[in-house]
């Protein structure tokens, strides 16, 4: 019985000292800059993210004029135009290359 309670003790003492350099270093990427994007990044997203932006923006569009009636009786037509068309747009053609 006295070497279980070593043992949890034990436990217990590791676990709290590494929850303070653990939980820190979650928190640690709101504080610092973000770098700037390397050729690999950039490359990603001009080749495979843009498209699938536009995409995202053709097929958004389209939701939203079949939507458009629904949301101008439910009175959210604003909303249902920022989520379906403007978002999207912003994400493909208004951010800068390589930063996500």
């Amino acid at each position: 019985m006295l070497g279980f309670r070593k043992i949890v003790m034990v436990v217990l003492l590791i676990a709290a000292l590494s929850i303070g350099p653990l939980g820190s270093a979650a928190f640690a990427a709101e504080y610092l800059e973000r770098e700037s994007p390397t050729g690999g990044m950039m490359m990603w997203d001009g080749l495979i993210m843009r498209p699938i932006g536009v995409v995202g923006t053709a097929l958004g569009s389209v939701v939203w004029l079949v939507s458009y009636p629904f949301a101008y009786w439910g009175g959210n037509t604003d909303e249902s135009t920022q989520a379906l068309v403007a978002a999207p747009f912003e994400w493909t053609f208004e951010r800068p290359l390589g930063q996500f």
